[in-house]
């Protein structure tokens, strides 16, 4: 008879605890010791999963990236199927600011896992697939060109408003995505 694993749920847990590590203290702070000890398992566990950093990173790229699909999912179809262009932007900047104000670090994190593609050749596909989560939400409410500009636009803003670590706010935001949609 064989035996099946003695704790099923130590990968997922690994996982949990690097996005948690990451996210507290920074991408690059990120060591097997550290994310077994924050685990709560042996560092031999986190090697048996993943084999190096960057598998490591894989898997908490690809954890916050369906983080932000059921985000932005949810936003999409809270929007009715009409709704007008200030009606998508008004409620696309409630939604940037939000993340900006109510879940800083998580969007810290998301960004600098986002821009670890620009290095590390194994998340470049990964990091591509974010780009396209706004953007295909916004396909479907607006020309190509214009969902391409709004996405480039809140990633502007984002990336922005968490550098100068000031107060972003919604008409700020809003008044620029009209802006994009105006042309």
């Amino acid at each position: 008879m064989s035996r099946g694993p003695n704790d099923p749920g130590r990968r997922d847990r690994i996982v949990a605890a690097a996005v948690d590590l990451m996210g507290r203290d920074g991408l690059h702070t990120i060591t097997h010791r550290a994310v077994a000890a924050h685990a709560g398992v042996p560092l031999g566990s986190t090697t048996y999963y993943f084999r190096d950093l960057d598998d490591l990173l894989l898997a908490a790229v690809a954890v916050a990236l369906e983080h932000s699909r059921g985000r932005i999912d949810d936003w999409d179809a809270d929007l009715p199927t009409g709704a007008t262009a200030e009606q998508v932007c008004r409620s696309l900047a409630e939604m940037t600011v939000g993340y900006l104000t109510e879940h800083t670090a998580r969007t810290v994190l998301d960004y600098e896992l986002y821009a670890a593609g620009l290095r590390r050749e194994q998340l470049r596909a990964r990091s591509a697939e974010w780009i396209g989560l706004l953007r295909t939400a916004l396909h479907g409410r607006f020309d190509p060109l214009t969902a391409d500009a709004l996405t480039a636009a809140v990633d502007g803003f984002t990336l922005q408003a968490l550098l100068a670590r000031g107060t972003p706010t919604v008409d700020a935001c809003e008044a620029l995505l009209r802006r994009v949609v105006a042309g």
